[in-house]
């Protein structure tokens, strides 16, 4: 029961159950025990003292527990108790583990119906250790409605088991849950013929997309550690606990800063604030996609860009601390509160006029910084900063039609060729003005521009339509930077600077203070 690529577009409708089956290593060999291979699966494994449960895993490189609805889930708890077919669970005895090599979201549903958890409650809030995402709360909430009234509490249905007072619709679920058990196979030989395993059933049906089997087969690497550890702010499940505790430690905290300044604040939609995350969603699979192409661009200080498959397995912890802290670095220089940060607004770089996130605006400027930083080009920063309020004016002015342009290149083109134009209009713009027409040729695309927006025939006012709305109108009135003309987020970024410089015999006063992009103040001005 694995979602399509299509369908996973938005986690943010899906159900996190990723804490209910703990993950770990294939490779890990301990004590050995001894167990008879059971020939099915009853629910009773799954309570909270069961012995079968304390040895379940889930292999550490299996997708997370997320991608399914309120609906499937719902629909595979009325499945159990309505005695209809359910697909066979796949395991493997290990050493000192039974992994689940198919049905981690089966068993996962049951687990988290059984205790009440679909990601919001005691054993989720234990696993992640953060505070968890508001759509996370969200969709587990709506998820329990559904369950209540579809099915009932687990913990109700097994007090209606002998009671001739239940409904028999009831009564005849409560006997059932008593002695249904799962259809189990088995997996015979050691790791790598698990792993095949693994492989072969997620080749067949629905396979795995291609960010999960990036990360799948390079899920020793640095960057695969680091995006995993970004998108849950360093909690949840440690794939980095092999590491030293010192680099262990490191990952934690880089990467829980890395969140904080990516994908917070979240926002609703639609959209009636410009205090917007540099991440966009901070649903996993859009967050991973968009960790890993930040990581391969921002994580190294060599020229252009490093693959994933080129960086080599972290046997320590110090080649996904090293990725982090440069990384950290461009995302400092971006948009954060270090001295040297350009403070870009997020509304203005990073979303269309529809408040719509575009990664690969992301992407494109991560790039130029990485390559500024790299080459130690302090002079870049200072044109930027020259041309700044012109190139604010021509992005959203021409947010629409860049968009546009970024959908008819190639998917590899888009952000080399949405770097070079930035290269291009910072340094023509500080001293003529550019058309759009300009900004084709560079993207290396021709023809006229035609106007496609339509119409709305509807006199109903839509979400979209509010959120565009909020932002023609709100990104007139953002702050500006008063020593480059720029938009400022101070919430994000924000410097308090001297009018009057103190060694000018400037003083604190309110009246000689004011709010300035942190570069502009600490850089550009001196």
């Amino acid at each position: 029961m694995l979602v399509h690529p299509r369908e996973a577009n938005n986690l943010a409708h899906r159900v996190d159950l990723d804490a209910m089956i703990p993950r770990e290593d294939f490779g890990v060999m301990d004590d050995s025990f001894a167990l008879d291979l059971m020939s099915d699966f009853p629910i009773r494994h799954l309570t909270r003292d069961a012995p079968v449960l304390r040895l379940l895993r889930k292999p550490d490189f299996q997708r997370e527990t997320n991608h399914w609805t309120p609906e499937q889930v719902v629909t595979l708890i009325e499945s159990f108790v309505d005695s209809e077919v359910i697909p066979s669970l796949i395991l493997w005895k290990a050493p000192s583990y039974i992994f689940v090599i198919d049905g981690g979201h089966r068993l996962s549903a049951l687990r988290a119906w059984m205790e009440d958890d679909y990601g919001d409650k005691h054993i989720s809030r234990a696993f992640y250790r953060t505070d968890i995402p508001k759509k996370q709360l969200e969709i587990a909430e709506r998820t329990r409605r559904v369950i209540e009234k579809r099915v009932g509490r687990y913990t109700d249905l097994v007090a209606q088991v002998d009671l001739k007072t239940s409904p028999p619709t009831v009564n005849k679920r409560a006997q059932v849950l008593a002695t249904r058990a799962l259809p189990l196979q088995w997996i015979q030989g050691n790791a790598k013929a698990a792993e095949t395993s693994f492989y072969k059933i997620n080749s067949q049906g629905t396979p795995l997309d291609d960010t999960e089997t990036m990360l799948i087969k390079n899920r020793r690497g640095p960057i695969t550690i680091g995006a995993r550890a970004i998108v849950r702010g360093g909690s949840g499940h440690k794939y980095w606990s092999g590491f030293s505790p010192e680099y262990a430690k490191e990952i934690e905290e880089v990467t829980a800063h890395i969140y904080e300044d990516v994908f917070k604040p979240e926002v609703d939609e639609p959209i009636k604030t410009l205090e917007l995350p540099i991440g966009g969603s901070v649903s996993p699979v859009d967050a991973l996609a968009l960790l890993i192409e930040f990581l391969c661009i921002a994580g190294t200080r060599q020229q252009g860009i490093r693959a994933i498959e080129q960086y080599s397995d972290d046997v320590d912890g110090q080649g996904t601390v090293s990725v982090l802290k440069n990384a950290y670095e461009v995302l400092n220089r971006m948009c954060g509160k270090s001295r040297g940060s350009l403070g870009l607004h997020p509304a203005i770089y990073f979303y269309n006029e529809k408040g719509k996130y575009s990664r690969f605006l992301f992407l494109a400027m991560s790039s130029v910084v990485q390559d500024k930083l790299r080459n130690n080009d302090s002079l870049w920063f200072k044109k930027f900063t020259e041309a700044r309020s012109k190139l604010e004016a021509f992005l959203v002015a021409n947010k629409s039609v860049l968009g546009m342009l970024i959908v008819n290149l190639s998917k590899g083109q888009r952000v080399s060729r949405m770097r070079d134009l930035i290269e291009f209009l910072v340094l023509e713009l500080r001293s003529r003005e550019v058309t759009i027409e300009e900004a084709i040729s560079v993207l290396g695309q021709t023809g006229r521009i035609v106007d496609v927006r339509t119409v709305q025939a509807s006199a109903d006012i839509t979400d979209d339509t509010k959120t565009a709305v909020f932002f023609r109108d709100a990104i007139k009135n953002a702050l500006q930077c008063p020593i480059c003309g720029g938009a400022m987020e101070p919430k994000k970024s924000v410097s308090f600077d001297h009018v009057e410089r103190i060694r000018e015999g400037g003083s604190g006063d309110i009246e000689n203070v004011q709010m300035a992009h942190p570069y502009c103040n600490t850089g550009y001005k001196n």
